[in-house]
């Protein structure tokens, strides 16, 4: 037994890396340097355009010039809330001198001061200078919350969606300002601790308006005093400015053998509240730590020098992203592959957590979640057996050479399917087209918090995911066509247990009891349809992706295709035991499934941090109309709350070629059987807003 353990250890990643590679990096990367470089990040508010994000990027940008790597510096982007960056439009920057928010009357007491605790002042805050009274308007964000009630000139206590409470309160009611004890993020863990104080941000493009924010407790304390007729009187005084600036994006690489091939991106996030350490201060150090000990090994010779040069970017979330890749259009399309980091370090324990490995979406299937899903187990592996008594502190990657030691912990990870959240949207995104691995906690008890901390952090967790991520980006840079021999097999069966896993939801589908007999039969099939196809496009990628000579998964497709006929085979068998005649769609005789789509916008996806082009090209009221972002989504779309998820994909589906019906069919199979109106629907409001054409 004790021998197949061994060998078992020995071969775990291959045939990726050799265990030379993997024991190299393995034991090059350490939790050291990342919680000692997040350390310095969490002491600044890093909103974008401002001097204190300006500060965390001239950090990241030193420290990678001391790692030695190449071409390492600062780019500025413009933004004045028109210039476009793709379809996104840019946002505005915001200088905040002070902000103070106190009771006077009747007791004296500072509920927050911005110099002190930044999160207390929501961003995008403006100038004011007022003494009024606190009026309760519940959420504040339906006119409904306002009937009776008096708000001009006062300061309103909301818990609504901030930027819905600023337009309504003060743009339409005249209210000076809002003190907001607004959940976001919310998970099953987010009422427990409420003493927390969550993140807010106000709209930067409305010309007025501040906000503070405090803890559920406090808000439930001035809401009892306000229910029992207690007039409360507040001053606050902000000296804040929004308006034109520009955001800070660091960049680096390591450089590759061959210019030619093109590039690996790792991407994070710099942008977030004091002191954002899980979200994404532990992204950008550990793509920071991947990049040190990548760049060392490779400059000494022990790893040799990759074919693809190895880039790495630090920028506000989907805005630096976007800037930066609408500027250089030449790296944008030398782009090959993306590591992703976005909420790595969180002790799992602490933040009630699991570390996921998210799959490409179905509308750019690929092999890169494989390659991430290898290093996954392998460090999984050992962290178990350590964690049980068996194993080796080196290979369960325990960090102790930190003042405060790393966790024992487990690994707990998995791999899961495509969803959205961070700047993989956009590199997945069908414009753009480059295949993300992406490296996420979720959920997580303190994501928006002030309680986002340091002391959150888990030293041991920091050097896994470096581990992973390095070596994942090591392989995306190294590969090439000799591999395929020994790749593909490997691949082919990853894509044989997907295919059977779809299979097993397909079974489920075409015995559904809310489904009528051929239409679950048709629905099941499209399913296993969709699947098929999704697999042996992620081959295709593979093939492509090295270099290799067409038709080289010639093989793994063969067996692809025995193993989806013969699943065809047995769902007739249980749709035919249901009494169906033939799989049937339900809207075979609509005319307007044969419109095709063809996207006319410029690159990215509709929505980024601070801009919804949809929204924006279409306004609100048009918007509210939009069946499947607004009701009539159906029982699974709306209780799974999937709708930007078939929305995101519906786009990506657009491919110039595809109908309305065969997007419905692409969508479908990936989530959940959606009515075609829905999609219908939401493809006229593309067109509306000249996103797509249907012709």
């Amino acid at each position: 037994m004790l021998l197949i353990i061994v060998c078992w250890r020995a071969v775990a990643q291959e045939p990726l890396l050799s265990s030379q590679q993997w024991s190299l990096i393995r034991e090059e990367v350490n939790g050291v340097s990342p919680y000692e470089n997040l350390r310095y990040l969490t002491g600044l508010h890093r909103v974008p355009g401002t001097a204190a994000f300006a500060q965390a990027a001239q950090f990241i940008v030193e420290r990678a010039r001391g790692y030695g790597l190449d071409d390492a510096h600062t780019e500025q982007f413009p933004i004045d809330g028109v210039r476009t960056y793709g379809l996104m439009r840019s946002y505005l920057a915001w200088s905040v001198q002070s902000g103070q928010l106190w009771e006077l009357r009747p007791h004296h007491v500072l509920i927050g001061d911005a110099q002190t605790d930044p999160i207390r002042l929501a961003d995008y805050s403006h100038t004011a200078s007022v003494e009024t009274a606190l009026i309760d308007v519940g959420a504040g964000t339906s006119a409904h919350d306002y009937e009776g009630k008096n708000v001009r000139g006062k300061i309103v206590l909301a818990d609504g969606l901030l930027s819905r409470v600023q337009e309504l309160a003060v743009v339409d009611h005249g209210a000076a300002g809002i003190l907001s004890d607004m959940p976001n993020q919310t998970t099953v863990w987010s009422g427990l601790d409420p003493t927390l104080v969550r993140w807010g941000h106000l709209d930067a493009r409305q010309p007025t308006g501040f906000a503070f924010m405090i803890s559920r407790q406090a808000a439930g304390t001035l809401r009892a005093r306000l229910a029992a007729h207690e007039e409360i009187v507040l001053r606050a005084d902000v000296k804040a400015t929004v308006g034109p600036g520009s955001w800070a994006v660091d960049t680096a690489t390591i450089k590759g053998a061959d210019p030619s091939a093109g590039q690996v991106v790792f991407s994070c996030h710099l942008d977030h509240e004091r002191p954002g350490a899980n979200d994404d201060g532990s992204g950008c150090v550990t793509i920071l730590e991947a990049a040190r000990a990548l760049n060392l090994l490779i400059h000494s010779g022990a790893l040799v020098r990759p074919k693809r040069t190895i880039r790495f970017i630090w920028g506000p979330e989907h805005e630096g992203t976007m800037a930066f890749l609408a500027t250089h259009s030449d790296i944008m399309n030398d782009l090959r592959a993306n590591v992703h980091m976005d909420m790595v370090g969180g002790d799992l324990f602490k933040n009630k957590s699991v570390m996921h490995v998210t799959e490409t979406p179905w509308s750019l299937p690929s092999f890169v979640t494989d390659v991430g899903a290898v290093f996954l187990r392998t460090i999984q592996h050992g962290a178990t057996e350590y964690a049980q008594g068996g194993g080796s502190p080196a290979e369960a990657m325990v960090e102790t050479r930190i003042a405060e030691s790393g966790t024992r912990n487990e690994f707990f990870a998995d791999v899961t399917p495509f969803d959205e959240g961070s700047d993989h949207d956009d590199y997945d995104s069908s414009t753009i087209a480059v295949p993300s691995l992406y490296l996420r906690d979720w959920p997580d008890t303190y994501i928006h918090t002030d309680h986002d901390s340091l002391e959150q952090m888990d030293a041991t967790k920091l050097r896994r995911v470096a581990a992973l991520g390095a070596a994942a980006g090591y392989v995306y840079a190294s590969l090439d066509a000799p591999q395929l021999p020994l790749l593909l097999p490997f691949f082919t069966a990853q894509s044989e247990a997907r295919l059977t896993a779809s299979f097993e939801k397909a079974q489920k589908w075409v015995m559904d009891p809310g489904m009528a007999a051929d239409v679950a039969w048709y629905e099941a099939n499209n399913l296993l349809v969709h699947s098929l196809q999704r697999e042996r496009d992620t081959l295709h990628s593979l093939v492509l992706f090295s270099g290799g000579v067409e038709n080289s998964e010639s093989e793994g497709l063969n067996a692809l295709n025995t193993q989806g006929s013969a699943f065809s085979l047995w769902l007739a068998r249980n749709a035919k035991s249901r009494g169906a005649k033939a799989p049937t769609s339900s809207w075979a005789n609509d005319a307007g499934t044969m419109r095709v789509a063809v996207r006319i916008a410029p690159f990215g996806p509709i929505q980024n941090q601070n801009d919804d082009a949809l929204l924006a090209r279409l306004g609100r009221e048009r918007y509210s109309k939009i069946k499947l972002l607004n009701g009539g989504s159906g029982h699974y779309v709306s209780v799974l709350d999937q709708r930007g998820l078939y929305a995101y994909e519906i786009l990506n589906f657009v491919n110039g070629k595809r109908s309305v019906g065969e997007i419905r069919d692409a969508v479908s199979a990936e989530y959940r059987p959606i009515p075609l109106e829905l999609v219908e629907d939401y493809l006229e409001s593309l067109a509306e807003a000249k996103i797509i054409s249907l012709n």
